[in-house]
């Protein structure tokens, strides 16, 4: 009996695994047939799995449907975005003076980092540059108190356990937003960096659950 815990444990984590890694996106059905051929898994012990990752939140259970990947709430997801402006703005306006030739160096090449991620890297590749980036600028700030906010913050307003871009051109678009952010940087414009991040913020795809439109794509569609 003891085995048998263990292998459904383990079970619920490769599927957990799965969802972490974009396999599945927010509000995704999770087909317990096909759960089952994934997985190599009898369907009793997929079903043990998915009640375990149920209660821990990871997944919803529907009656009579099934299980499905959570799904955030928007208006907690748009919320934490505002309070996301506020703390990263203050962020980079900190951080700027303390940036010298060496450190902006290192910034660009969390930059083309995150470019080769988003050419040849997986999906996984991608959020992790994407935050390296990010990071590296805000850790120049003076109170790194905020930067370790900023990190816990972006967190739990994420959609997904990873940043996840919708499409190909939405990841072009979070790239193009750090060709403007590190432009800012070197010019030492700190309007244009202070528009740039608010902009990269509110527009970026992987900033909301599938499924719903960013600022952007409301507005050209008003």
């Amino acid at each position: 009996m003891k085995v048998r815990r263990e292998q459904k444990r383990l079970l619920a984590a490769e599927i957990g695994g799965a969802i972490l890694q974009g396999d599945y996106r927010p509000g995704e059905w999770l087909r317990q047939i096909d759960l089952e051929e994934t997985f190599a898994a009898k369907r009793f012990d997929v079903r043990s799995a998915l009640t375990q990752l149920a209660a821990s939140g990871m997944v919803t259970h529907v009656e009579n449907r099934g299980y499905r990947v959570a799904q955030p709430d928007l208006n907690v997801v748009r919320e934490i975005l505002a309070i996301r402006m506020l703390l990263e703005v203050e962020a980079v306006t900190q951080a700027l003076p303390n940036i010298g030739p060496v450190e902006l160096q290192k910034i660009k090449q969390a930059q083309k980092a995150f470019e080769e991620a988003v050419a040849r890297g997986s999906k996984a590749d991608q959020a992790n540059t994407n935050a390296a980036f990010h990071d590296e600028i805000y850790r120049h700030a003076e109170n790194q108190s905020l930067a370790r906010l900023i990190v816990e913050i972006r967190n739990r307003a994420r959609p997904g356990p990873i940043a996840l871009w919708p499409s190909n051109a939405e990841l072009q678009r979070s790239a193009s937003h750090h060709v403007e952010i590190v432009a800012a940087i070197e010019t030492r414009n700190v309007d244009a960096l202070v528009a740039a991040v608010r902009r990269h913020i509110a527009e970026s795809g992987a900033n909301y659950p599938a499924g719903d439109r960013t600022p952007t794509e409301r507005r050209s569609t008003s």
